[in-house]
């Protein structure tokens, strides 16, 4: 099994802001500039423990993720670890153009030589307040900005595109990808309809901190589809994403991470919002599932991110956990994320790192190889 490193460059300074969008205010650049170096050099420390790639993804407006447009860090860190396989895990389609990102992902491919994995995802609700996209029509844009990135990848000649959400009368994009058809791209499996689509039109299928039963239920119907359409994935094809710390002992990473807060929905991660505010959010959550327009949430409900226990503990518990994991779901690759939503001191993030690649990532690598 492959495990990858997932960074969310977490601004550093003491205030983090409680609601949602967080006021430029607060924002200290002496602070951005130490998350950004701070950030690299975790990078760096994951790759001397053995991780075997550095992912980050698109969040907006707010300090818990200082990367708005994760394509620009990652060809930072692919020039500065010019080994390093680099993944973009990913964008919110459905708030951008998927021509302006099928450029921009063609020269970061050729600026990486050909390291580069991506995923696209549909946001968080909080995302949808963003640049004014409506949550509705969230999954038929998702999926048919999925198809234009994927024309845009492989289309020899120029082209019109006249779909229902996109119009474009000519597209031509320079530089071309270097690798050939594409960089292979990943979206959520977190709902059954992405598990359709991804296995239809042979994607890759990625999880995101829920319970492992319900993922293995998508999986199989990921496999079904993908037979439909003539093909099989194999475990590479499959990734799942999570919180870990590793620590000494169990007792030492429970009191960490008792310190940072973990755990919740939107409620928790923007505990300051106003009760307006959750309730838009909570009304885009229900959108993004699928719940009428017609239909009113309940104001007193934050959008819900059902949420398995997260990966924390001793090398023993950690690995414990992540076998569990794959024997319900078979993935050839593990994101982790250290920590939880709120930034993990810089020395415990190389020390968990440290004690990661000494302990867990040899295990791991031998893990589901026959």
């Amino acid at each position: 099994m492959k495990l990858e490193f997932f960074h969310t460059m977490n601004y550093c300074g003491p205030d983090h802001g409680a609601s949602w969008p967080a006021p430029p205010r607060i924002c200290d650049n002496d602070f951005v500039a130490s998350t950004i170096e701070n950030g690299l050099v975790e990078c760096g420390a994951a790759l001397d423990a053995g991780f075997d790639r550095l992912n980050f993804a698109e969040h907006h407006y707010s300090p818990k993720q200082l990367t708005p447009n994760p394509i620009v860090f990652a060809a930072v860190a692919g020039r500065r670890f010019p080994d390093a396989q680099i993944g973009v895990f990913g964008t919110d389609l459905p708030i951008n153009n998927p021509v302006r990102i099928a450029e921009e992902y063609s020269m970061l491919d050729n600026l990486l030589g050909g390291r580069l994995r991506i995923g696209m995802l549909r946001g968080t609700p909080n995302e949808y307040l963003t640049y004014g996209t409506n949550p509705w029509e969230s999954r038929e844009r998702y999926e048919e900005g999925i198809l234009l990135l994927k024309a845009c990848f492989t289309e020899p000649e120029p082209f019109g595109w006249e779909g229902r959400y996109y119009r474009f009368r000519n597209i031509a994009v320079w530089p071309r990808r270097l690798q050939d058809p594409h960089p292979s791209i990943m979206i959520s499996g977190n709902s059954r309809d992405g598990a359709v689509f991804a296995g239809k039109h042979r994607l890759d299928l990625g999880f995101s901190y829920i319970d492992p039963a319900k993922c293995a239920e998508h999986v199989a119907v990921y496999r079904e589809a993908a037979a439909a359409a003539g093909w099989e994935p194999t475990p590479d094809n499959l990734q799942y994403r999570h919180f870990m710390y590793v620590a000494n002992t169990d007792d030492e990473a429970r009191e960490t991470m008792a310190a940072l807060g973990a755990g919740g929905g939107l409620a928790a991660l923007f505990p300051g919002a106003s009760p307006d505010l959750m309730q838009t959010m909570g009304q885009i959550g229900a959108a993004l599932a699928g719940v009428p327009q017609h239909v009113v949430v309940d104001p007193s409900m934050a959008p819900p991110l059902s949420m398995s226990p997260p990966l924390y503990g001793s090398p023993d518990t950690v690995l414990g956990l992540i076998n569990d994991i794959h024997d319900v779901l078979g993935m050839g690759r593990l994101e982790v994320s250290l920590g939880t939503i709120n930034p993990l001191p810089h020395e415990s993030m190389l020390s968990s790192l440290k004690l990661i690649g000494e302990e867990v990532v040899p295990v791991l690598h031998g893990m589901g190889v026959s």
